[in-house]
């Protein structure tokens, strides 16, 4: 779809940033833990979801003109890199768990945008980000069965911070 063809709202367009964020953050968070060079069966799980990701972010771009994209990019790098590499270093198991986290917030995320009225006036991409959310939902579900069971008191700090971690990304992303 190209970004000339359609003029978005105020609003669709501060989502599609915060997106578009959230597709950079992810792309570098499988980037980050394949830095750790994993083992066979992890590296195969991140090589395929980072497919998913590249795709869900070239057409985020595709969506958004580069002057409406966030400003912070660079940040999103290195925050979704970090994201996957601290974790990695502890083992796939904390790898997981982590995917887990993200996903079930980006699940949130997405529902909230499909739901509001506004994205009505937008099925294409309405059905888009609809077609995205499934993706993620069965990342998290394929990250929660390889997880092993629920997270110990440390993995459930770390992420609940995943979890804020991504709130106030998107927060910053709609704006800048």
């Amino acid at each position: 779809m190209a970004v000339a063809a359609i003029e978005l709202s105020t609003w669709l367009e501060s989502e599609l940033r915060s997106d578009q964020a959230g597709e950079t953050g992810a792309v570098w968070i499988y980037r980050g833990v394949l830095a750790t060079k994993p083992q066979r069966a992890l590296r195969q799980f991140c090589l395929q979801h980072l497919a998913t990701e590249q795709q869900h972010l070239a057409e985020m771009n595709a969506l958004l003109a580069p002057q409406a994209r966030s400003v912070l990019l660079p940040i999103w790098r290195v925050a979704g890199f970090l994201t996957g590499f601290l974790p990695a270093c502890l083992g796939e198991r904390a790898v997981y768990l982590t995917v887990a986290a993200v996903e079930t917030f980006v699940q949130s995320h997405y529902q909230q945008q499909i739901m509001h009225a506004e994205l009505n006036r937008y099925p294409k991409i309405k059905e888009k980000l609809a077609a995205f959310m499934q993706d993620e939902i069965e990342h998290k579900d394929e990250a929660i069965s390889l997880a092993g069971g629920p997270p110990g008191a440390w993995a459930k700090r770390w992420c609940a911070l995943v979890g804020v971690g991504s709130e106030v990304a998107v927060k910053l992303a709609r704006r800048m």
